[in-house]
């Protein structure tokens, strides 16, 4: 397919800009379900050498009028696509349903088909290199394998509840997924995850990976990892946001994560860092990082806005003035983003920073972007899909704060890479779009035989890290390193903390 549309379709006014790849025409037609050309554009302009192609980018904003259309140009012609009021509700909802498929500690019902299973990994933990064992049931399965893992639970929890915070509604409209409840799941397993000196446990999964099974199958023993400062900054951060959303509906849930964040942030004052790789004999997920400067920075933002405290408010202000603001970073391994975003809601001097942080980082971003609209070219890393809905967040917040539409049109320009207009025509979210993908990395996926819907891909990457990507991606260029095969873990893995930011994105734009 050599025009690249969103293929779930736009909203009557969003910018809508369509890729074409080599030299298909001057002129670029708009057609209706009956056939009838609506609206035709010329194909002018420099074409632009990028992933080894030769496009041309051709904006059809003009088409506004509900339907469903096909663009066409020479003997090309696009996946039909349509132009509707609310065309991304399914797709949402299944975003945020991804989330119960990935439960572990309780059983998952027959609302998810061949996907149902008991509950799994109910039995106590042995903490590493003790004989002392814990019960951590519940949460979600982080990715395509049954690890829990506190730090991108952190990201995944932020930034669902950033979704809610910028549009509630979307989550209120008939047949939409409830979005707190759902994330209370998480929350409370991550509260098993404490000790009772503050400190927070890294991880708790198998030694190693296990096959392809149902994850009531993994009878391994469960091992919870060693204590790290970036887990428990996270988590102090996120159980401190996460108190002010449920404070109305439930004060006493919300008043323990309160002093759960208290305890882990006291526990930090007094801690060195302390910097996680897997023990001897773990080989799950790492979360490694190489500073825990950041988490730190975001629990005492966020412990300043939930407690209005001067000793928090102050603390923050000292870790802002030794931090890097040239970009707001909202992966895993770099929470600064976090910081800046929720810091915007600080009184004086420090929620102005945070707020010219967040415009800053996203006029450089500005500066990165190419013919796709994304700011990554030469290299796209392992998660590249994350990045971009990260990035889109990033935009669309500078869009909210300063009414340029330059930041509203690169936030949908995020979103609609995702969908469809990439180099390797795929929708990147499972089981939609004309050209889904339908073969994740994804254990109850490749158990069932069946795609689990509304999981993000996490597309391509030019490291060829996997069997499958050094067989099927040698020579190619960094934005067609993708492969739709349950073996190509660096291209086609799932994690909920990917699927949390589009959830994001993807409520702030259809809050619009």
């Amino acid at each position: 397919m050599n025009i690249q549309i969103n293929q779930l379709g736009y909203t009557p006014g969003m910018t809508k800009t369509a890729v074409l790849r080599g030299a298909l025409g001057s002129e670029m037609t708009v057609v209706n379900a009956a056939g009838e050309t609506v609206l035709t554009l010329p194909v002018t302009g420099e074409r632009t050498a990028i992933w080894d192609d030769e496009v041309a980018v051709v904006d059809f904003s003009a088409l506004t009028a509900p339907g469903v259309y096909t663009l066409r140009c020479g003997e090309e012609a696009s996946h039909p696509f349509p132009v509707a009021e609310r065309p991304y509700d399914e797709c949402l909802n299944a975003l945020v349903d991804m989330f119960y498929y990935q439960r572990c500690g309780g059983e998952v019902d027959s609302r998810a088909g061949v996907h149902a299973h008991p509950a799994c990994h109910t039995g106590l933990a042995r903490v590493y290199g003790t004989e002392e064992f814990v019960e951590v049931s519940g949460g979600w399965h982080d990715a395509g394998d049954y690890g829990r893992y506190i730090v991108p639970a952190a990201k995944a929890v932020a930034d669902l509840l950033l979704a809610w915070q910028w549009n509630p509604a979307a989550f209120d409209h008939p047949g939409l997924t409830s979005l707190l409840p759902e994330v209370r799941w998480e929350l409370e397993w991550m509260l098993k995850m404490q000790r009772d000196d503050g400190a927070v446990y890294h991880k708790v999964s198998c030694a190693v990976f296990c096959g392809m099974i149902m994850p009531e199958e993994e009878r391994e023993e469960l091992i919870v990892s060693p204590v790290s400062t970036t887990a428990t900054g996270d988590f102090a951060a996120s159980m401190a946001m996460a108190s002010r959303f449920y404070a109305d509906a439930d004060p006493a849930f919300a008043e323990r994560m309160k002093q759960a964040a208290i305890r882990a942030y006291d526990y930090l004052k007094d801690a060195e860092p302390a910097l996680f790789r897997n023990p001897e004999g773990i080989h799950t997920g790492g979360y490694g990082d190489r500073s825990d400067a950041d988490e730190r920075l975001w629990a005492a933002v966020e412990l300043a806005i939930t407690c209005g405290d001067e000793k928090y408010y102050n603390a923050a202000v000292r870790a802002m003035a030794e931090t890097d603001r040239a970009f707001a970073p909202l992966g895993w391994g770099d929470m600064r983003g976090y910081a800046a975003v929720e810091g915007m809601q600080l009184p004086g001097e420090l929620g102005e920073i945070c707020r010219q942080w967040v415009v800053n980082a996203a006029r450089k971003l500005l500066e990165r972007v190419n013919a796709y609209g994304i700011t990554m070219t030469e290299r796209l890393p392992w998660g590249s899909n994350m990045n971009i809905s990260n990035d889109g967040m990033i935009f669309y917040q500078a869009w909210k704060l300063t009414g340029e539409e330059r930041f509203r049109i690169a936030a949908e320009k995020q979103l609609h890479y995702l969908l469809g207009v990439n180099p390797v025509g795929y929708c990147y979210v499972s089981c939609y779009g004309a050209q889904p993908m339908l073969h994740p990395h994804h254990r109850p996926s490749v158990a069932t035989g069946v795609c689990v819907p509304g999981m993000l891909s996490g597309g391509a990457a030019s490291g060829m890290m996997d069997p499958a990507a050094k067989e099927y991606l040698q020579g190619q260029s960094a934005g067609k390193s993708f492969v739709d095969d349950y073996r190509s873990y660096s291209t086609n893995e799932i994690c909920v903390y990917w699927n949390s930011p589009m959830v994001a994105l993807l409520a702030g734009l259809m809050g619009e």
